[in-house]
């Protein structure tokens, strides 16, 4: 007969990170964000200090975490990164004496491009309203939920841009007129004004 000595097993450590709330969608970490903020208010208002490794002090943590998520998210940028660059620019500013009218927060380029207009002269009327309708619809899909990713977004735009590429060469083909395509990369459909498409 043998001995066996059961060792207890050692409590799995979580390490809380902006790696670790990456895992959450954005409508939790803004939640636990307020939670977080409110009770650090609560703390203070009623004259009590915030010591650091406290838990008001963890909670203020996590909120800046949680926060540098969202952030991340819908700009693609490193929020401590422009939190800097923001100082850098106030601070020059101060020195030459010049007023700092505005901070801007860069975005980050969407990485997909729409189809251009020209892709769907080959469809038939039909099909451009198939199409059409089908790119409204995954731009819904995406979108619906209440905290779609950069990527998500990216899908949602340039499926967007193909549906009304599509309806461009609809409205033009149905109207017999011509649809005028705006600067930049938003066609514009300008249909006749007292006549009703069907």
């Amino acid at each position: 007969m043998t001995n066996v000595i059961d060792f207890p097993q050692g409590q799995i450590v979580e390490v809380i990170n902006e790696d670790h709330f990456e895992k959450f969608e954005d409508a939790a970490l803004m939640l636990m964000s307020f939670e977080k903020l409110a009770d650090a208010v609560e703390v203070v208002s009623e004259g009590g200090e915030i010591h650091e490794r406290d838990d008001t002090h963890v909670g203020l943590m996590e909120a800046c975490m949680a926060l540098a998520v969202m952030f991340r998210r819908r700009t693609g940028h490193e929020v401590q990164q422009v939190s800097a660059d923001h100082l850098d620019h106030q601070r020059k500013c101060l020195m030459e004496g010049l007023e700092s009218k505005s901070l801007p927060i860069p975005i980050r380029p969407a990485a997909l491009s729409p189809l251009p207009t020209a892709a769907f002269k080959a469809l038939s009327t039909a099909d451009l309203a198939q199409v059409g309708f089908n790119y409204v619809n995954r731009s819904h899909e995406h979108i619906k939920g209440n905290c779609p990713k950069l990527i998500e977004l990216d899908l949602a735009r340039a499926h967007s841009l193909d549906a009304m590429g599509a309806l461009v060469v609809l409205i033009e083909r149905l109207s017999g007129g011509v649809a005028s395509i705006a600067c930049g990369e938003t066609p514009i459909a300008n249909a006749p004004g007292s006549e009703t498409l069907q």
